[in-house]
C-alpha cells in the first residue's frame, strides 16, 4: 500500500519534467527556426509538427501537476466565503463530475488512436504517426483521473475517520 501512494506522485513528477522540457524545447525549436529563417533563409523541417507534438505532450503531462497545484480555474471569491463543509462538499462534486469528463475523454481518445494506428495516419511534412501523439495525451489524461479519484478516496477517508 505504501508504494501505491508513492507512485502516483512519482508519475505526476516526471510527467511535470517531461512537460517543462517539452516546454524548453518547443521554445528552442522556434527560436533556431526563427533565427535560421532570418539568418539563412533556411526555415527548419517539421518544425511546426515538432512544436505541436511537444505542446501536446507538455499539456497533457502538465494536468496532474496543475491538479495538485489547485491551479486550475475556480470562483475563490465565493467559494471562500462558504463554511468549510460546504466547500469540502463542492470540492467533492466538481471532483466526480471532472473525473466523469476526464475518463470519457481518455478513453474515446484511445479509441481515437487505434482507429488512426489501423488507418496509417502519418503527419504532414515527417510523416510521423499520429496515434503515438494521441496515445501520450490519453495517458497524461488518464494520469489525471487518476489524481482526481485519489482525492476522491482521500475525501471519503478523511470523512470516515
Amino acid at each position: 500500500m505504501e508504494e501505491n501512494k508513492r507512485l502516483l506522485p512519482l508519475t505526476e513528477k516526471t510527467m511535470r519534467i517531461i512537460a517543462a522540457a517539452s516546454l524548453v524545447g518547443m521554445a528552442a525549436m522556434t527560436g533556431m527556426d526563427v533565427f535560421l529563417r532570418g539568418a539563412f533563409n533556411t526555415p527548419i523541417f517539421g518544425c511546426e509538427e515538432i512544436v505541436a507534438i511537444l505542446g501536446v505532450i507538455a499539456v497533457g503531462f502538465a494536468l496532474p501537476y496543475a491538479h495538485y497545484q489547485k491551479s486550475h480555474i475556480g470562483v475563490e471569491i465565493l467559494v471562500r466565503r462558504l463554511p468549510k463543509r460546504v466547500r469540502d462538499l463542492l470540492e467533492l462534486l466538481t471532483n466526480l463530475a471532472t473525473l466523469f469528463l476526464v475518463a470519457v475523454v481518455t478513453w474515446r481518445m484511445f479509441l481515437y488512436a487505434g482507429t488512426l494506428a489501423e488507418s496509417g495516419e502519418v503527419s504532414m511534412n515527417l510523416e510521423l504517426p499520429e496515434y503515438y501523439v494521441v496515445y501520450v495525451l490519453s495517458f497524461g489524461f488518464f494520469v489525471y483521473a487518476l489524481c482526481l479519484l485519489a482525492d476522491i478516496v482521500k475525501f471519503f477517508r478523511k470523512q470516515g475517520a
